[in-house]
């Protein structure tokens, strides 16, 4: 009788078992199925891919119809330029960035960048210089004759005539042939009359002035007319100033 009651216990414990994993097992899903439903909520929450958008290039520009586009022409808004070799200002031929004188259709070229136009430089290899006056190789600048090929440097007889006119003019009155005169006479200095010349044109003087003294010199040693003191200034065998600067001397004196 024990026997039996306790088998069917036994049942009973084992029904209870039975029914209480089953109970559990609807209320909580297994780790497996638990991730496959949380994948599936994920794929219907995110929205389908959609399809790229396909920008279109944008048309090319040609503003000045000249069939050229306008980021290849140089100038989009005249027909008539499509490169920089079609800049010519001047209309010399000579495209601008070629051109050294991109305004004056004479000239379009200089060597040495001086500024001055091969055409009219005498040295257009040669920034320093560009003008030679005499054509004998040497610069204005540099040539101590710019008129006369055939010397351009002051030599040691030069010099000293230019010291001996000063210290001539510092002496007495002179007026600028009469200290020529003296400088090359044979009575004079006896210098070159090249060299007498150049001198005497070295000279900061004013030869008004120095008529002006030259007559109160000739006052001091003897009267004169008015006439007579011109005449003796400006004559080839007095003072031989000009009749202007003579007769200027004479009216600052009053006479």
């Amino acid at each position: 009788m024990r026997k039996a009651v306790w088998a069917g216990a036994a049942a009973a414990v084992f029904v209870v078992a039975v029914a209480s994993v089953g109970a559990s097992g609807d209320e909580q899903p297994t780790d497996g199925a638990a991730a496959a439903s949380d994948a599936s909520s994920e794929l219907e929450d995110e929205p389908a891919d959609a399809p790229e958008a396909v920008s279109a290039e944008p048309e090319p520009v040609d503003s000045d119809g000249d069939g050229v586009n306008d980021e290849d022409d140089y100038a989009p808004e005249d027909r008539k330029v499509q490169t920089r070799d079609d800049v010519d200002t001047d209309g010399d031929g000579v495209a601008d960035y070629k051109d050294a004188f991109p305004e004056n259709a004479k000239y379009s070229k200089d060597t040495d960048g001086d500024n001055v136009a091969d055409q009219l430089d005498d040295f257009p290899k040669d920034a320093k210089y560009s003008k030679d006056t005499d054509s004998d190789g040497v610069a204005d600048s540099q040539d101590a004759f710019p008129g006369d090929p055939s010397r351009s440097k002051i030599t040691l007889a030069m010099s000293n005539a230019l010291a001996m006119a000063e210290d001539y003019l510092d002496y007495s009155a002179f007026s600028r042939q009469g200290l020529i005169d003296q400088l090359s006479s044979e009575y004079g200095s006896g210098f070159n009359l090249e060299d007498a010349t150049w001198a005497v044109g070295q000279l900061k003087v004013d030869w008004k002035k120095e008529a002006v003294r030259a007559a109160k010199e000739y006052l001091d040693y003897s009267p004169f007319s008015r006439q007579g003191l011109i005449e003796q200034l400006s004559s080839a065998y007095g003072s031989q100033f000009t009749v202007e600067e003579a007769t200027y001397a004479v009216n600052q004196l009053g006479l």
